[in-house]
């Protein structure tokens, strides 16, 4: 198996003009939040922490945003940017990336302070960030979580709207097959699944990559806009499982939020509505 200190989905990043404003719409979707945050570089983050992965409102001050590693995004853009890959190892991942022909900067540290009842303590990580454009779409880092404890807790993973963890993650591309290659270097032929002409599906762990193309993007989530990008390819958003969809549909327009069913069994929330991001609710499997 390539990459095998890879274990799955830790998180993903999802841009955001206004922090402030992002938090309020993610309430309105029925999540609870973690208190938000600063890293010791400037930015500042939003949590949405699910059973085993979760999602993260990042802000990038002006004075940060030219130096910034999506700083190749339109300035006014918001939305999904990069995949934290779960993993107990970055600097092992380092090396197994060299081992399958790709060459990332050493590993990097990094940490914010967490608010807690009983004081304050530093949260801390060491990632690998894949080289940008790597396997295509999209862009990729490790988080190596040092102090685990300090993110994943209980008083945070209690949400209005059931939510228990990201299914999946959509990404549209016009020609899904073409990245399949790179793909298959790095995770191993094991990973790779459900391919056909609409798109296919990257497996590793908890990480599920669902590739589509424009055509099945629509197919499936119909209405949904498609932002206009340079090469076609949009990282759209997350599939997210839930405990009970009744009470999320429930959460949802007690909040005002509209949401539509699509033929998948799938409550869609515009990205409009969620910072920019596709958010896809689904019953959670029982098997």
């Amino acid at each position: 198996m390539s990459l095998p200190s890879v274990t799955g989905l830790d998180h993903y990043i999802i841009r955001v003009n206004d922090l402030n404003a992002a938090t309020v719409q993610y309430r309105k979707l029925g999540f609870a939040l973690a208190p938000q945050g600063v890293h010791h570089q400037g930015t500042r983050n939003q949590t949405l922490i699910l059973d085993a992965n979760y999602l993260e409102l990042l802000y990038f001050p002006p004075a940060l945003q030219s130096t910034s590693r999506f700083a190749h995004y339109p300035e006014s853009y918001q939305g999904p940017v990069a995949v934290a890959l779960q993993t107990t190892d970055s600097a092992a991942v380092h090396r197994e990336l060299a081992q399958v022909g790709i060459h990332a900067e050493a590993p990097e540290g990094g940490g914010r302070p967490v608010h807690l009842q009983d004081g304050s303590e530093d949260a801390a990580w060491l990632n690998t960030r894949f080289p940008t454009g790597t396997l295509g779409a999209p862009d990729f880092f490790t988080c190596g979580h040092l102090t685990r404890h300090l993110v994943y807790r209980p008083e945070w993973q209690d949400h209005p709207n059931t939510a228990r963890r990201i299914e999946a993650l959509v990404v549209v591309h016009p020609d899904p097959l073409s990245l399949r290659s790179a793909y298959e270097q790095a995770f191993g032929r094991i990973s790779i699944g459900n391919t056909g002409p609409d798109g296919w599906t990257l497996r590793r762990g908890s990480l599920r990559l669902l590739f589509l193309t424009p055509q099945a993007f629509q197919a499936r989530f119909p209405g949904i806009p498609q932002p206009a990008t340079a090469d076609g390819t949009w990282f759209a958003g997350s599939i997210i499982g839930v405990r009970d969809l009744v009470q999320t549909r429930h959460v949802l327009a007690t909040n005002g939020v509209q949401a539509q069913d699509n033929a998948y069994g799938e409550l869609v929330v515009n990205p409009a509505d969620a910072a920019g991001a596709l958010q896809v609710f689904v019953q959670e499997s029982h098997a």
